[in-house]
């Protein structure tokens, strides 16, 4: 059996938890919030902040228990059942792929046509293109490329956050209000604010790539969205100062605008590029995680092996890549003909942010779940004040869900849409499994997926290895059992 490589260390694991949320919408999102809230759409952001970073310490225990790159699918299969586990998945991450990965793609098109006249759907493709070789390649590309251009562009907006806050420009500043709508608007900002840090969980899906995942990867989220806040409230904070307000909101590369006020002409070029590259450094996640998170399901026989295919050379699963690569091209295919402006790009966000949103329910549900039914197991990383920070980040996420925009009429179109995917793929979850006749809610054992995940991955170490060693001798001897069946064996039970 071909093993996916662990070779990722802090720095790249750190730049897989940043990289999709440092994207070219999230950056949309950062402008068009600074532009509609002035100065103000700070205190949402920083409510955002404290929102997600309960979501990561949920991760970060889950990841610590079930270090395998199926992610939430892995983490709900002992906790909810196989149904919750195909619907955290394919309803949460597949559906973010073909909501925004082609969105990010057109936002790079558009920024390099209107930098250099070459057309914005050829450069999409191009880099769709690209993309997808480098991923294939393997995942030492992967972080060689990722770590420097995450690093980068984070770097910039510093530096132009820094420039218009203390004027070290030769711009002149306006007279803007600190709060440029009223407070209702404000508070319903909520699903753009969380889109700045929506995605920090991307490197759980590295998980057997990541050296000490049960340390690096809770570390890298918590380090990475805190970073993500002072960055993107500096670039906000510098922008307010010298922007109009209005022609930022209104935008459909409100970034953009926000760095010429500060900087002239250059600092838009330097804004486009690093759109580019933000569009480049998502697309670059989407294609490292999706795919792991489809492997790890087929590997537990949720979605047909052919999602489970690893590169005997690159030692990647490219199966899962090209399905991912489709998705993103499906969606920027329409994108292009649709021609749609700042609101196609806002109601692609809001339809995919409650999907995700309804993911992360499940995640924290899960750990809830695990807690109580297997008190006992190791947890390398453990939620501090638990229950506290699942019980108001699932109460957080309904809140978001429910007022994902502020006026009603558009919230039921989002809704909507949202309901039809989720409907659609809980119809296919249901065909599947009752074909292969697995039983719906029925949670595995957890040691089951705990040995499945060794077994298929490179060594964690002794540490690690001989914890979960002592969970499974803990257990009952059914349940022992149960823990060695491979995945496909179980697959005919009900």
């Amino acid at each position: 059996m071909t093993k996916l490589k662990r070779s990722l260390g802090f720095g790249a694991a750190y730049a897989a938890s940043t990289g999709l949320v440092v994207s070219g919408t999230a950056m949309v999102s950062l402008g068009n919030g600074f532009g509609t809230g002035g100065l103000a759409f700070a205190i949402p952001a920083f409510i955002g902040l404290i929102i997600i970073i309960m979501v990561a310490i949920s991760y970060g225990e889950l990841a610590s228990m079930l270090p395998g790159g199926g992610m939430v699918g892995e983490y709900t299969l002992p906790a909810l059942g196989r149904l919750p586990a195909i619907l955290a998945v394919l309803g949460g991450y597949l559906v973010l792929v073909s909501a925004d990965g082609g969105t990010q793609l057109l936002v790079a098109g558009d920024s390099f046509e209107s930098l250099t006249g070459f057309p914005a759907a050829a450069f999409s493709f191009l880099l769709l293109g690209v993309l997808l070789t480098l991923n294939i390649s393997g995942v030492d590309i992967f972080a060689r490329v990722q770590i420097p251009v995450v690093f980068g562009m984070m770097g910039i907006l510093a530096v132009m956050g820094l420039a218009g806050v203390f004027g070290f420009t030769s711009q002149s500043p306006v007279d803007n209000s600190l709060l440029n709508t009223d407070w209702s608007t404000l508070a319903s900002m909520g699903a753009v604010a969380i889109w700045l840090y929506i995605g920090m969980e991307f490197v759980a899906p590295l998980a057997e790539e990541v050296k000490r995942p049960w340390k690096t990867i809770p570390m890298a989220m918590i380090i990475g969205v805190s970073t993500i806040f002072l960055v993107d409230v500096l670039f906000g904070w510098g922008a307010s100062r010298y922007a109009d307000l209005g022609e930022m909101a209104a935008s459909s590369i409100p970034h953009v605008v926000g760095a010429t006020a500060i900087f002239g002409g250059a600092g838009g070029l330097i804004m486009t590029l690093v759109t580019i590259f933000a569009s480049f450094s998502t697309g670059n996640s989407y294609l490292a995680a999706i795919p792991r998170m489809l492997y790890g399901l087929a590997n537990e026989g949720l979605l047909p092996k052919w999602f489970a295919r690893v590169s005997k050379r690159s030692r990647v699963p490219w199966a899962g890549m090209l399905v991912t690569a489709f998705c993103m091209g499906a969606v920027l295919l329409y994108s292009t003909f649709s021609q749609g402006g700042i609101e196609l790009i806002l109601n692609l966000i809001s339809i995919a942010c409650t999907t995700w949103l309804i993911s992360y329910i499940i995640a924290q549900v899960d750990v809830i779940v695990l807690r109580r039914r297997y008190p006992s197991a190791r947890r390398p990383f453990k939620t501090p004040l638990y229950p506290l920070p699942q019980v108001l980040g699932i109460a957080s996420c309904g809140y978001l869900i429910v007022f994902i925009v502020p006026e009603l009429e558009q919230r039921l179109v989002i809704w909507g849409s949202a309901a039809v995917i989720l409907a659609a793929i809980a119809l296919f979850a249901v065909i599947w499994l009752k074909r292969n006749r697995l039983p719906l809610f029925t949670p595995t054992d957890l040691t089951h997926t705990q040995s499945n995940i060794i077994i298929r991955s490179e060594s964690m170490g002794e540490d690690y290895e001989g914890i979960i060693d002592e969970d499974i001798a803990e257990q009952p001897q059914t349940t022992q059992h149960n823990a060695k069946i491979a995945p496909h064996q179980e697959s005919g039970r009900r």
